[in-house]
């Protein structure tokens, strides 16, 4: 399966509107795909105005039940990874 995602991003410096800066071509089975979606997004928590959409609105909906369908300890270890949490 291969699926367009958009990475978003600032259009200055000084702006607060985001805008696509290219499109990436993922490919995978849908799980993989949401797992590296999560990631990516995940490394780009702290860059403000930063962020990957999944071009296709009906995925990025099929994203968003998928992971609000997995449990709370996979969300945790997806969020933190191998890291440690004090």
């Amino acid at each position: 399966m291969n699926i367009t995602v958009e990475y978003w991003d600032k259009i200055s410096y000084t702006s607060v509107n985001s805008e696509v800066k290219r499109l990436e071509t993922w490919n995978g089975t849908k799980e993989r795909i949401f797992k590296k979606f999560n990631k990516e997004n995940r490394s780009l928590r702290y860059c403000s105005g930063s962020y990957y959409k999944f071009q296709d609105s009906t995925l990025q909906k099929e994203y968003r039940d998928w992971y609000k369908s997995l449990g709370e300890s996979k969300r945790f270890e997806m969020f933190y990874g191998n890291g440690v949490v004090d």
